[in-house]
Order: C-alpha cells, then sequence, then structure tokens
C-alpha cells in the first residue's frame, strides 16, 4: 500500500485531512449511493466515469504490471530494508502514483490531462532523512509506466526492466541532489495477489476495495552515493502494485500498514484500514461519523504459499506512540504495535528503527523502516496515514 493525494497544490505540512484520500472531484461522494448496484451485489464507492473493482474482472500477470488509466487511483510502491559494509542500516522508499480527475469535475490544476502523476522518494539513516516528492502532467512523456518491456518513469527518476515483467530491472534516482541511488533488482519467489486472488477488500462490505498485488521476495544491491559518499549496498525489498476507483471519498480515513520479512523465510502483510462506517451521515463532522477499523493480513510463507486472514485470525494493536512535530504542528503516531496470529504461533512486537519517519509532502504520512522482535525476528516497513 501507499499513501496517495488527490491535489497538485504546493507542498505543505498541515494538520493532516479528516479522510485518507482528498477529493478528486466534488461528485465523488454523491456518486457513491447512484453505483451502489454496479458490478454485482458489492456496495461501490467510485465516482461513475471511473471503472470500479469487481471479482468479475481477474487481475492478470503480466498484463497488469501496466497502467490502468480508466481508475482513479494507482501506484506503484519499493520499498527497501538496506545495509552497508559496515552494517549501517538504510530504510529506503519509491513510489510512483497516477490518479486522475472525474470527467464531469473541475481539475484543480492548470493540466490539460485528467491524468496527474506524483513520485516519492524517501530515504533514512540512524542520523538523516532525505525525502523529495515530483508532480507531473500525463500525456507529456515525462512520466508514464509502459509494459513489455516494463518502464516507469518520472523525469530523470527511472524503474527498467527487459521483460514484461518489473523484475529483474535497474532502478536509478536521486533524492535533492543529496543522494543518488542506483540499485539493480531481483526476485526469488512468486507474486502474491493479495485478498481474494487480487480482489482485497478495505472494509468488510467491500464498499472500499482495490486490485492489489506484491513481489514481497526481493533482493537489492547496488549503490547510496550519500553527500559525495559512496556506500554498497545490499538487503531486502518490497513491491506493492494497486489500483481502485474506491477511495477518493470522505470514507476512506487512513490505514496503519506493515510489509514484514520474518527470521524464518515468512512474509506478512497486515493492514487496518479506518473508514466511516456505511450507514453515516456523510455530511455529519468526522468527530461524528462512526468509525470502521477492519483488519486483515496476508500469510506467506517462505515457498510463496499465502494465506488471507480473517479479522478474528489476527490481532493489531498500538502499543506506543511517537509525538512527531513538524512546523509548529503535533501529532501523536501509534509506532509501536503488537501484532499476533495465534494459529502460526506469532506474537510479535513491531517498532520503529528511529524517531521521526516522517514525510512532509503534499500528503503528511508516516512512512519507516521497522524492527521486528518476540516469537520471530526480522525487518521491514511500516505506513501509517490520517493522523
Amino acid at each position: 500500500m501507499a499513501v496517495c493525494v488527490l491535489t497538485c497544490s504546493a507542498c505543505s505540512d498541515a494538520p493532516a485531512p479528516s479522510r485518507f484520500f482528498g477529493d478528486l472531484s466534488k461528485s465523488s461522494s454523491e456518486n457513491s449511493s447512484e453505483n451502489s448496484t454496479k458490478n454485482g451485489s458489492d456496495s461501490d464507492s467510485s465516482t461513475s466515469s471511473f471503472q470500479s473493482v469487481n471479482k468479475t474482472t481477474p487481475l492478470v500477470l503480466p498484463k497488469d504490471h501496466g497502467s490502468h488509466p480508466d481508475y482513479q487511483l494507482e501506484w506503484w510502491y519499493l520499498t527497501f530494508v538496506l545495509e552497508d559494509d559496515e552494517k549501517n542500516e538504510y530504510g529506503l522508499q519509491f513510489t510512483l502514483f497516477r490518479f486522475a480527475a472525474a470527467k464531469e469535475a473541475e481539475v484543480a490544476s492548470s493540466w490539460s490531462t485528467p491524468q496527474q502523476w506524483m513520485g516519492h522518494a524517501s530515504l533514512h539513516s540512524k542520523d538523516e532523512h532525505f525525502f523529495e516528492e515530483r508532480l507531473a502532467a500525463g500525456g507529456v512523456g515525462n512520466a508514464f509506466v509502459k509494459s513489455a518491456p516494463f518502464n516507469a518513469v518520472i523525469d530523470d527518476w527511472s524503474w527498467q526492466s527487459k521483460s514484461d515483467s518489473p523484475f529483474p530491472a535497474a532502478l536509478q534516482f536521486s533524492i535533492n541532489n543529496n543522494v543518488d541511488i542506483a540499485l539493480s533488482l531481483t526476485a526469488n519467489g512468486p507474486f502474491v495477489k493479495q485478498g481474494d486472488a487480487g480482489y482485497s477488500k478495505k472494509t468488510e462490505d467491500a464498499r472500499l476495495r482495490s486490485y492489489y498485488y506484491s513481489q514481497p521476495f526481493m533482493n537489492a544491491s547496488g549503490t547510496l552515493i550519500i553527500n559525495n559518499k559512496t556506500l554498497m549496498v545490499k538487503g531486502l525489498g518490497w513491491y506493492d502494485h494497486e489500483w481502485t476507483s474506491h477511495l477518493a471519498n470522505s470514507n476512506a480515513m487512513g490505514w496503519d500498514w506493515f510489509s514484514l520479512h520474518l527470521d524464518d523465510g515468512t512474509k506478512l502483510m497486515a493492514f487496518r484500514m479506518h473508514a466511516t462506517d456505511n450507514d453515516s451521515d456523510a455530511g455529519a463532522s468526522t468527530k461524528n461519523r462512526g468509525n470502521e477499523i477492519y483488519t486483515t493480513a496476508s500469510y506467506i510463507t517462505a515457498s510463496g504459499h499465502k494465506e488471507t486472514l480473517a479479522l478474528n485470525e489476527i490481532s493489531i494493536v498500538p502499543l506506543d506512540n511517537e509525538q512527531i512535530t513538524t512546523l509548529n504542528t503535533e501529532r501523536d503516531v501509534p509506532t509501536t504495535w503488537q501484532i499476533t496470529i495465534p494459529s502460526k504461533g506469532v506474537d510479535i512486537t513491531v517498532s520503529p528503527f528511529k524517531s521521526g519517519q516522517w514525510n512532509s509532502s503534499v500528503f503528511a504520512y508516516y512512512e519507516g523502516r521497522v524492527n521486528v522482535t518476540g516469537t520471530h525476528k526480522g525487518t521491514g516497513f511500516m505506513e501509517l496515514t490520517g493522523y
């Protein structure tokens, strides 16, 4: 998963809005009721001018590695837990977002195309943080995702494969002229279709949903050049690709998301989605709306077998919060968590490898490397939005 914002205003670090995604159009929530019977029995929260996520349209690879412009939101998301030759640790993120305005909506931009792009790059060492955000219009030629071969680009940030699969590939990008990254990416396990064969519910009634798959068996090696110092690094990576037309409305409030590499070779993707109750008054203030937390996970064995866990099979509970202050804005963010899966003998604590892993962007959010202790040891990434 990855955070995306549906606006192209200047960067700010204002308090997080009451919903996860800003409304792309004035009609997003208005149209949700008229689409409620579209594509089967699932309730719908999409804007009418976009394709709907539904079980009758399966997720198919390698075709779906590419872009899906008929859907409102899409992201290609990479995270890495890296180590240099002196055992110094780094958390690295690279994300390319595509989002589109509804045809009937007035786009808050001077760009004429409804397709717009955003890139995020973040690097944390123990003592430093580097972050850059880029915005681009679609159809110009400097931002796109193409298949056969797979190629994802925004300006001079490039993720290039020689086949129709994203892996193996070369990833090259910079961050604010302070950091240059060049990594070789390989995969040693299968792609994993999240949820029900790639149909991923974000609420129990599936009114919020997406197509979602991952590559949790990724290896990375290459160089980091930080302030003109070259470091050889290697480590593990995680890839998510997700697209939807059902999260750009006031029902989606945010999520707590984890991608974990455990010491026995197991991989774990888990999240809690925060949403307003389906029967809440859409016109009510946030504090007066009902709140639903939908919890699910994918337990992935070392051989690549995936088991989707329901709410009664996994517990994700915050243990400790971190006070994060940026530009005179204070946030109380839960950054230490307990995750238990009794049927798998998993009882772990997930905690940040450093404090202050916060990205101040158009939409500010927590994104950072974590350590895992308890019945299993490990490492991974955590993303927290809506705080």
